[in-house]
């Protein structure tokens, strides 16, 4: 039996984020999500070991680092090449969660080059206790570090939710709940135009400065936008038990001015998961996909999409 040469991909996902540990389906979503275009062909799963091996033709490195430097839930990613081996001195070493360089296993020569590793020094700087934002106090505009932060979505996670939005980046997206915008952050880095809305007036400064003033003050359920302007939807309402009702009552707004062939995306809190889902499929939408998403201390979050019946 000849053995022919081999070229694939072993993506490597996190195991931890925010503390808490990534689902393997969920990171295995947004990356396929993010290369839907490339025709991946997925050769191996090891789950446990949040690995996931993968063929896609006609592509380079380049290419594959400029697609994954938009993935939340992705550690890094090996190019692989197998071929036969000759009984030549091989060399690798190992780099905390994989190996570089070359290894035998039986008759085959495996060479392991790492194209891709995700940042972390500038996931960190941009994380909500790190990023600078301005805020109106006491009748002041003031910079502030982590306001709010302890409901601020991470980097990593305001990556996922934009990816399984599956934008082209050309939408205009409005965020009702807006809060520090780090969902709107994440928009605006693909190219979308953002709007802001916030109830609190003290985020309006920076959520001004963050949209080029696209931004206002408003209560979500009455929100002061024509029918069916917007492309999309994504906004983590309020988690607190106290502001359930508010949320709910403003589901009618939201589905009012996002466009007939639009998306609505939320971050939620688990027990709000059966009430959102029932109002919107009762409405006309289709829940296109439901995510787990495990965040700080032992809060669990779904991210669910929706999309008008028939679209």
């Amino acid at each position: 039996m000849t053995f022919t040469e081999l070229t694939y991909y072993q993506v490597f996902f996190k195991t931890k984020s925010g503390g808490r540990g990534v689902d393997y389906d969920t990171a295995k979503a947004e990356f396929l999500s993010i290369f839907r275009d490339c025709h991946v062909d997925i050769l191996l799963e090891l789950r446990f070991k949040m690995r996931l091996h993968v063929s896609i033709p006609d592509i380079s490195s380049d290419q594959i680092v400029f697609l994954a430097k938009r993935l939340g839930y992705t550690h890094g990613i090996l190019k692989a090449h197998e071929e036969p081996y000759l009984g030549e001195e091989l060399h690798a070493k190992n780099t905390a969660r994989w190996v570089v360089g070359s290894i035998r296993i039986k008759d085959r020569k495996l060479q392991l080059i790492e194209i891709y590793r995700q940042n972390e020094r500038e996931r960190l700087e941009n994380s909500p206790n790190q990023r600078s934002f301005l805020i109106e106090k006491d009748g002041e505009i003031k910079e502030a570090k982590g306001y709010r932060r302890r409901r601020a979505v991470s980097p990593n996670d305001a990556k996922f939710i934009v990816n399984i939005a599956e934008l082209n980046g050309d939408e205009t997206i409005i965020d009702p709940f807006a809060g520090t915008g780090g969902l709107l952050i994440e928009c605006l880095s693909r190219g979308n135009k953002v709007f802001a809305s916030d109830i609190d007036p003290v985020v309006r400064p920076g959520l001004a400065e963050l949209t080029g003033k696209r931004c206002t003050l408003a209560d979500a359920r009455n929100l002061p936008f024509k029918n069916n302007l917007f492309d999309a939807i994504i906004t983590e309402p309020p988690f607190g038990r106290k502001n359930r009702q508010d949320v709910m009552d403003s589901l009618p707004e939201l589905c009012r001015i996002v466009k007939s062939d639009g998306k609505i995306i939320f971050l939620i809190a688990e027990d709000m998961y059966d009430d959102i889902k029932d109002y919107m499929i009762e409405n006309g939408f289709l829940m296109i996909c439901d995510f787990v998403l495990r965040r700080h201390g032992k809060l669990i979050s779904r991210v669910l999409r929706f999309e008008r019946k028939g679209i």
